[in-house]
C-alpha cells in the first residue's frame, strides 16, 4: 500500500493546514475516448489544466471547476439534482481524465464529475480546481494531523 504525505506549512505563515484545508495537486484532462475521436479527426486536443483538490469529505461526489471542462471541450452527459452550501440545484455530469502527480496516479478515466464553480485562491496561492469527494475517497486510508499540519494518504 502506497503511503503519502503531505505537508501544509510554508516559511512565512507556518502552519497551512487548518487554513486551506488537505490539498492535493491535481490535474484534469480531457476524457480518452474524446481525446482519441479529436486525435482521429485531426482537431486540436487542448492541453490538461493543473491546479489543487480540496480533500472534502463532506462532498459525496467530486467536482471540477466548471469551465476547466468546457475549456476541454467536454460536454456534459447528464445532469443530478444536487445539494450546496448554496441550496438545492441540478449540476451537469461530465467526464473526465484526472491525474494526481504526487500519488503516482496518472490518467485515471472518471466517468462521472460534477461541473462547479470552484476556483479559488488559498492564502497561500494555490487554486483550487475540485473537490476531491467521497467517490475517490473510498479508496483511501487518509490521516489528517492538524498538530503537524499534514496529511497522509493510503490506497
Amino acid at each position: 500500500m502506497p503511503v503519502f504525505n503531505f505537508f501544509h506549512w510554508n516559511k512565512d505563515q507556518g502552519h497551512l493546514l487548518a487554513d486551506t484545508g488537505p490539498l492535493i495537486q491535481v490535474v484534469i484532462g480531457m476524457p480518452p475516448a474524446l481525446e482519441e475521436f479529436c486525435l482521429k479527426k485531426g482537431i486540436p486536443v487542448p492541453a490538461p489544466e493543473s491546479g489543487y483538490a480540496l480533500i472534502d469529505t463532506g462532498a459525496s461526489a467530486t467536482s471540477v471547476h466548471e469551465p476547466i471542462l468546457e475549456q476541454l471541450s467536454i460536454l456534459p452527459i447528464d445532469s443530478i439534482p444536487s445539494v450546496t452550501p448554496s441550496g438545492q440545484g441540478r449540476s451537469f455530469v461530465y467526464p473526465a481524465r484526472v491525474s494526481f502527480p504526487s500519488l503516482l496516479v496518472n490518467d485515471m478515466r472518471m466517468d462521472r464529475v460534477l461541473g462547479a464553480e470552484l476556483n479559488w485562491q488559498t492564502s497561500d496561492g494555490k487554486t483550487i480546481i475540485m473537490l476531491l469527494g467521497r467517490d475517490l475517497l473510498k479508496f483511501f486510508l487518509m490521516v489528517y494531523n492538524g498538530p503537524s499540519s499534514d496529511v497522509t494518504l493510503a490506497y
